[in-house]
């Protein structure tokens, strides 16, 4: 990093960038210094001119009114209407003439007329011929205007009736120039920075550009790239230079396709060496690739074999499980309608037995399809909603979920239809929920998803769904023999080996794919492909 800044800053863009950037930089503070200072002057003219308007109304209305100061209160209602503590124009007074040069107060607008500072002295500015504004210093540190205004006579010839005199506070104006100044100030920086990225980017289009293009066709060319050009998008004198680098790069290509003509025909005299040499290596690649298939297909057919010898222990051991699991429920199941036929049962009671009838019956069925997997039994299709199916799974696995802390979300459109055989599916779900459940010891979350598969058509629609957990995730070493019977990561007593192995066998059953993806500690991923049910 610290190699390239050195590096730019030798180049002639740096150089360009920070002499042009300082000039801009000091012409813009200039021109904010000369608006700042601009409108601290506009806003001291306005107020005066403010004060001035104000004393020339004040002036007409008293005209108009009460020339000879006959009814006071009418001049207080003036005052106080264009005068106040609260305002920019905060004290107005008006003199009456009682002598050639002399004045008394007549009326101010502040609330105390014995905090009106005035003297028989004001007289003197009778004489006035109009407004005069001088700018003074008020005991509170602020500046003010402060404006003397004669009352003239309507009757030319006389002298004046009176005098006015007003002041305009100007700290309500400074703080409007504050606000101005600060918004400057604010606003200056980033004035700054568009005017460097705006220099910035003209720099770069009309110097740096064409330079780098230059360099990089000549490093092109060092290469021996004999198509390298610079484009030439100007007619200064950068552009003069890409002409005439091209010019020079078309008379070295030129040459160097005299070169290779000559290599080329050189090259012909050992063509048909070549050509037999490429065939004889072409037809030992082909061999080699031959045995290489055949040897992936050996090995696909072991796996397959092993596979199907494991699933044929896995059926026998199935038939001993059923054998010996078959009385005890026959049994049960005895005792149970034995239950049933009393008639003083609660309905509760009646209601938890027809669970427990269903689940005993689900459980032979299940002994009966691990049975009939080794035998490849006909499917049993029909079309089922996917939130129906999954309705009735809710009611199977929400005392696990509960027990397990899990939690289930489901994202399943309304138009998600299967043509399966719903007993399978049961199975199938169960068994890869259990596995989530399994993964999740301190609880989590399982989400069922549902969506279109690729390639699927109104006419032949397919499915893809997907179980994710928050589990521990599967090993790398471990996942590519998930699917394997008999093979389990659980403890003794925790798992068979069989579950994935079924699940596999019912989705291949109904024509479909399933995969797995996971990574260990980041949770696992099935997905499976399904048949949907056409739209009626």
């Amino acid at each position: 990093m610290r190699a390239r800044l050195l590096a730019w800053l030798r180049s002639l863009h740096a150089k360009l960038f920070i002499l042009i950037g300082l000039v801009t930089s000091f012409l813009t503070v200039g021109v904010a210094y000369s608006i700042i200072r601009n409108s601290r002057r506009e806003i001291e003219r306005y107020s005066r001119n403010l004060t001035i308007d104000t004393v020339q109304t004040v002036q007409t209305d008293i005209l108009e009114r009460d020339p000879t100061f006959r009814d006071p209160d009418k001049l207080d209602q003036l005052l106080t209407s264009i005068a106040g503590p609260d305002r920019s124009i905060f004290q107005i007074d008006v003199f009456r003439r009682v002598g050639r040069n002399e004045v008394e107060l007549v009326r101010s607008s502040l609330p105390n007329e014995d905090d009106v500072d005035w003297g028989p002295d004001l007289g003197s500015y009778l004489s006035l011929n109009g407004p005069q504004a001088e700018l003074v210093d008020l005991t509170t540190g602020t500046k003010a205007w402060k404006v003397y205004l004669p009352i003239r006579s309507p009757h030319p010839g006389h002298p004046p009736l009176g005098l006015i005199r007003a002041y305009c506070d100007l700290e309500r104006w400074q703080v409007v120039w504050n606000q101005n100044f600060k918004k400057t100030i604010h606003t200056l920086p980033g004035v700054l920075l568009g005017e460097f990225i705006l220099l910035w980017l003209i720099l770069r289009w009309l110097i740096s550009d064409p330079v780098e293009s230059t360099v990089k066709a000549m490093q092109q060319l060092e290469k021996g790239d004999p198509g390298a050009r610079v484009p030439v998008i100007r007619k200064d004198e950068l552009g003069l230079i890409a002409t005439r680098f091209n010019d020079m790069a078309s008379r070295l290509q030129g040459a160097a396709e005299e070169r290779e003509a000559l290599i080329h025909e050189i090259q012909g005299l050992n063509a048909n060496l070549q050509a037999r040499i490429d065939a004889a290596l072409a037809e030992l690649q082909a061999k080699n690739a031959e045995l290489a298939q055949m040897a992936e297909r050996n090995a696909l057919l072991r796996e397959e074999l092993g596979a199907q010898e494991r699933l044929a222990v896995a059926g026998q051991l199935t038939a001993t499980f059923a054998h010996e699991v078959g009385t005890p429920l026959n049994l049960v199941n005895g005792h149970l309608q034995l239950l049933e036929g009393q008639a003083e049962l609660p309905e509760r009671t009646r209601e938890r037995l027809g669970v427990i009838r269903a689940q005993i019956q689900r459980v032979g069925d299940i002994v009966r399809r691990m049975l009939d997997m080794t035998r490849r039994p006909q499917l049993h299709r029909q079309a089922i909603p996917m939130a129906e199916l999954l309705a009735n799974l809710r009611q199977l696995w929400a005392p696990m979920m509960a027990a397990h802390g899990v939690q289930v979300q489901a994202e399943i459109p309304e138009d998600c239809r299967l043509d399966v055989d719903r007993k399978l599916m049961e199975q199938l779900f169960l068994n890869l929920m259990n596995n989530a459940v399994d993964a999740m010891p301190g609880g989590g979350i399982v989400l069922l998803e549902a969506a279109p598969a690729e390639g699927s058509t109104p006419m032949s629609p397919w499915w893809e769904i997907a179980f994710r957990d928050s589990g521990q995730g599967i090993p790398a070493e471990v996942l590519p023999q998930v699917f394997r019977p008999m093979f389990t990561t659980k403890p003794e007593g925790k798992g068979t080996g069989l579950g994935l192995a079924i699940c596999r066998e019912i989705v291949r059953g109904h024509g479909g794919d399933i995969r797995i993806e996971s990574a260990e500690g980041q949770g696992t991923r099935v997905s499976f492909t399904l048949p949907g049910a056409a739209q009626a």
